[in-house]
């Protein structure tokens, strides 16, 4: 029949990579479950169909606004595919721009830097910080320099992503039809509204080179089974009898635990968030905003964990540590603040030598997704079933 509906296109799609068994098991009860199939972790058409539904159809993470703290300070970035630079402008207004020349489609800007204009690299088209063209040089001919007042119209300026700022944290939407952000954001406010967001200040990221598939991260994210045998200091300050599953709510993954103690990197050497109830004092919570927006809330910190896939195995990471008012920057504070940062650094690279070894064992024809945990891996299974979910809607 022709003119069938797009999205009986693509569900074949996805049933054509994942086969009908992988498909139903993504779908089935906890008890009968089985994780993705080997494909969704290595086929790269498969990562092409989570890039355009998952990421620029939704709102990612590009950054914290004070890695351009300046006008004209930029950084580029890649979302679903689609590189983008976000810039602070004249205005001091952070933009999300396509980071393509409008002439012959050129990456513009390639590294992170300060710029008082964008000039492209290849014929020396001009851009100013709104993405406005300002001059093109012999476009029409030896030593014509065409100039713009007002910019070239829609068919020759930088086109503008959608973008917004929430407490720090710069969100772009590369389609630019998604809810407003406040809306996207609120399972993860209402749950914690005991906090005052407003005094988090960025401190500093961590950036590292996953060798595995984007999901893999998540996944090892959201449960907490893997803690007793991977990570022994995150054990000591949390045993797993104050753990437990998570829960989604709406497109938002959350867990919590309560700790027995404060202790470094955890709530001690640090200023909390103002009038926090007693239990939040000693409460670490944790969300995923779906697709990749993780969050971690502990009393002296708001900890963002954004993964950005590069190839079917290979994952760029970035780790935004934020803390409460002076603690950011204030050199009293010095000490623990780094101490912070290690605690991060270690915690990380504990998980990415696992990463690495799950995305290899999904190359093995007797790998079949696995049987999974209903005590502790439900929500991760939720995971699964909500990209393929994405990608048929």
């Amino acid at each position: 029949m022709e003119n069938k509906p797009i999205e009986s296109s693509r569900l074949n799609q996805v049933k054509s990579i994942l086969g009908e068994e992988g498909y139903a098991r993504a779908f089935a009860p906890i008890e009968k479950a089985s994780g993705l199939p080997n494909p969704a972790y290595w086929s790269n058409f498969w990562l092409e169909l989570e890039k355009e539904h998952c990421f620029r159809r939704s709102w990612v993470f590009a950054g914290a606004d004070m890695e351009i703290p300046n006008p004209g300070d930029m950084k580029p970035v890649e979302i679903g595919g689609a590189p983008l630079v976000v810039l602070r402008d004249r205005d001091n207004r952070v933009r999300a721009l396509h980071n393509v020349c409008r002439h012959r489609g050129t990456r513009l800007v390639s590294a992170p830097c300060s710029k008082s204009k964008i000039t492209c690299p290849y014929h020396s088209w001009v851009y100013g910080l709104d993405g406005k063209l300002r001059a093109r040089p012999h476009f029409k001919g030896p030593n014509i320099t065409d100039t713009f007042s007002d910019g070239g119209g829609p068919d020759l300026d930088l086109i503008e992503a959608r973008c917004e700022t929430w407490n720090g944290c710069v969100f772009v939407n590369v389609s630019g039809d998604c809810e407003p952000l406040m809306d996207w954001l609120s399972p993860m406010l209402e749950r914690t509204s005991g906090h005052d967001f407003s005094k988090i200040r960025w401190a500093g990221k961590l950036d590292f080179d996953v060798k595995a598939n984007w999901k893999l991260v998540y996944e090892n994210y959201m449960e907490g089974y893997h803690v007793f045998a991977v990570h022994p200091k995150l054990l000591k300050f949390a045993p797993m009898n104050v753990r437990w599953s998570g829960e989604w709510d709406r497109h938002v993954f959350y867990n919590d635990y309560i700790f027995p103690e404060l202790d470094e990197g955890r709530g001690a050497g640090l200023p909390h968030y103002p009038n926090l109830s007693e239990d939040n004092k000693k409460r670490g919570l944790w969300f995923l905003c779906f697709p990749h927006f993780a969050a971690e809330v502990f009393p002296d910190q708001f900890t963002v964990l954004a993964c950005y896939p590069v190839s079917p195995d290979r994952t760029r990471e970035e780790l935004h540590i934020f803390l409460i008012g002076d603690a950011a920057d204030k050199d009293s504070y010095e000490e623990p603040r780094n101490a912070l940062i290690k605690i991060w650094d270690e915690l990380n690279r504990e998980d990415l030598g696992m990463l690495d070894l799950l995305q290899q064992g999904r190359l093995s024809p007797a790998y079949d997704g696995g049987r999974l945990s209903p005590h502790w891996e439900g929500p991760t299974h939720q995971f699964g079933r909500r990209i393929i979910e994405k990608i048929v809607s």
